[in-house]
């Protein structure tokens, strides 16, 4: 966290911004990813690029979590046209039209199994908490996923990078998640006190420099990332072929 903020400062790539009142859990804090010359020169239309900082939690809420369940699709779709009296012998595409027309309204879901299971076959869900997937695996009588399992895949993911501890400056998550790059008006940015009040994003420290560019290395190689098709190639038989005079 600088010291001082001088008159002329200004935004640079690997701000850290702290907003308030945000509107969602993916953009409570975030690190500029515009390159300081794009900054200077003016280049970024008045649009700032930041990468968001989240908990652990709200990756596995709002992604692993339903990736699981996603796997075990049929056992919960079995679960909930049971729950609901759905005769299971009906083609698919009839027991989701009838399950359309018989669970809505529901009050709240967040602690009945059946509403959780019921929004994720009908494909509304936004993200399962975490007691809501536990119970749920429990229900459809499949394991929950480990938690070293769920650890090492955050570890793993070529888009995330785990940062520093920064709870001191009131940012509760430490992992940046790349995938859910986002763009906010210069303007929307206070850099001094005098500007917090009218300004909902306030820039309260900076990234250090071996974590910046990283972040910015990253930010490349997830957006630049060329797939290729599984394709035959032949290392198998060339690898036995290399050793077949041995």
């Amino acid at each position: 966290m600088d010291d001082a903020v001088g008159p002329d400062a200004k935004l640079r790539q690997g701000d850290l911004i702290l907003f308030d009142k945000p509107e969602s859990p993916l953009r409570t804090a975030g690190i500029i990813v515009t390159a300081d010359c794009d900054l200077e020169q003016k280049k970024h239309a008045r649009l700032v690029t930041l990468v968001p900082v989240m908990e652990a939690r709200t990756i596995l809420e709002r992604y692993l979590l339903l990736e699981d369940c996603e796997r075990k699709r049929d056992l919960i779709e079995a679960y909930t046209f049971k729950a609901h009296s759905i005769d299971a012998r009906q083609d698919r595409d009839t027991k989701l039209t009838i399950l359309n027309s018989v669970a809505r309204p529901v009050k709240s879901r967040d602690s009945n199994t059946e509403g959780v299971a019921t929004d994720f076959v009908l494909g509304v869900s936004e993200l399962i908490l975490v007691d809501s997937y536990v119970t749920l695996m429990q229900k459809i009588n499949s394991g929950a996923k480990k938690k070293d399992a769920l650890r090492d895949q955050i570890r793993s993911r070529g888009d995330i990078l785990v940062l520093p501890d920064a709870g001191k400056l009131g940012i509760s998550g430490r992992i940046a998640w790349i995938r859910h790059i986002w763009q906010v008006p210069l303007g929307d940015i206070a850099i001094r006190t005098s500007e917090v009040s009218a300004r909902p994003g306030e820039r309260i420290a900076r990234l250090d420099s071996p974590f910046r560019y990283r972040l910015t290395q990253l930010l490349a190689q997830v957006f630049s990332d060329i797939g290729l098709p599984n394709i035959e190639d032949g290392m198998d038989q060339a690898v036995e072929d290399a050793y077949s005079h041995v």
